[in-house]
């Protein structure tokens, strides 16, 4: 498959990312802790490829890089030359986030398909653009996004979340906010607002608060790059390594991690392996909807046709449906519709099982944190 263009990153993104690629790799082979409260941790001497037996140094590893991933934005936001602006940048990417004067005709902002409240999808299997064109694939979780370096369904070439926001405010296939052609019109409409006026001032002094598409995409990013998710009943029992709290769970994460293979494409700390991947079935109903043929469509190569990035299962439950055109109703029918072998042989209960697991991925505090949530009307200065 083509290689992503390469993404410009600070020398602290380098180092805890090298750690987490490294983490992330070993992980994939881990096994994992005692499904059972009352069953003692049983330890291997090694690790193998081919071995499903639990060990506690799967929890241990998550751990490690979940906390990896949350120092990486922290460190950001408290770099002492970037701080001020990066606090401006993103206090400024939140407002746009809301705002529909983003759209042609000023019915359709961010925030419209990307719901808090659903973890910034939006519950819809695919979401018509302002001007009523059809959509074309369901809308993504944000959970993490800054920690992804392919950022949408099929697409590999993105330079980062800047570029990523253009699309849906560019982009003709399919037109989702209109501006193609009227980009000039952005920094018209918010140049008018004398909030706007400020706000760009203190996010972007170096280019004397220049309001238009390129600084817009740029807060954006820096305001998505806060979506962090790490506070699922999951993490907080493997911070203390604990067992889940349910037999259904315990019985889900056992199968997640070992025979169904799940995490093979779903890998933590992520829970995606932020690759692509054809898992359709072969031969799908026919609907009346927009062809798609996924990552080809960006590379023009006939072997990434039907490739699809692997979605996070982090708030999965939050998100329905699934499946990169919505085509799935329920989480059982996302896992049933996987054309692998393995998927196949799972039986109700153990699709009930993985579902348990799935739902204490589950982070009601990213959910309902006010720093992501529609910011006041009245100006911050």
């Amino acid at each position: 498959m083509p290689k992503d263009h390469n993404r410009s990153h600070t020398p602290t993104d380098r180092i805890i990312q090298g750690y987490v690629k490294w983490w992330t790799m070993h992980l994939k082979r881990a096994p994992i802790p005692s499904s059972s409260p009352q069953e003692p941790i049983r330890q291997v001497p090694s690790w193998s490829p081919n071995s499903n037996e639990p060990t506690a140094m799967t929890r241990t590893i998550i751990t490690i890089v979940i906390g990896l991933l949350a120092a990486q934005s922290a460190l950001q936001a408290r770099s002492p030359q970037m701080s001020a602006e990066r606090k401006a940048q993103i206090e400024l990417g939140r407002r746009l986030f809301y705002e529909a004067d983003l759209s042609i005709n000023g019915t359709m902002s961010c925030a419209t398909c990307h719901e808090q409240r659903r973890a910034f999808a939006d519950g819809n299997q695919v979401h018509p653009g302002a001007l009523d064109d059809p959509g074309k694939r369901n809308v993504p979780g944000l959970a993490n996004i800054g920690a992804f370096k392919n950022l949408t369904w099929a697409h590999n070439r993105l330079s980062g979340l800047a570029e990523q926001s253009l699309m849906p405010m560019r982009g003709t296939d399919p037109v989702e906010m209109g501006m193609n052609g009227h980009e000039a019109e952005i920094g018209k409409r918010l140049g008018q607002n004398e909030c706007y006026q400020k706000l760009f001032l203190r996010a972007f002094p170096k280019e004397k608060g220049s309001i238009h598409i390129g600084t817009v995409s740029r807060a954006l990013e820096s305001f998505q790059k806060t979506f962090i998710s790490y506070d699922s009943l999951y993490d907080r029992v493997s911070k203390k390594n604990l067992p889940l709290p349910t037999k259904e769970a315990r019985a889900g994460e056992k199968l997640f991690f070992g025979a169904a293979k799940c995490n093979t494409c779903h890998s933590a700390p992520l829970f995606s392996d932020d690759d692509f991947h054809d898992v359709q079935p072969k031969n799908p109903e026919p609907e009346n909807r927009i062809q798609d043929y996924g990552l080809s469509d960006v590379t023009g190569n006939l072997k990434d046709k039907n490739f699809f990035r692997t979605p996070s299962l982090r708030n999965a439950a939050l998100t329905a449906p699934y499946w990169h055109d919505g085509s799935a109703k329920t989480l059982a029918d996302a896992i049933r519709k996987h054309d692998l072998k393995i998927n196949l042989t799972l039986n109700h209960q153990e699709i009930d099982d993985l579902i348990a697991f799935i739902d204490v991925l589950s982070d009601t505090t990213f959910v309902n944190n006010p720093e992501y949530a529609k910011p006041a009307k009245e100006c911050p200065y």
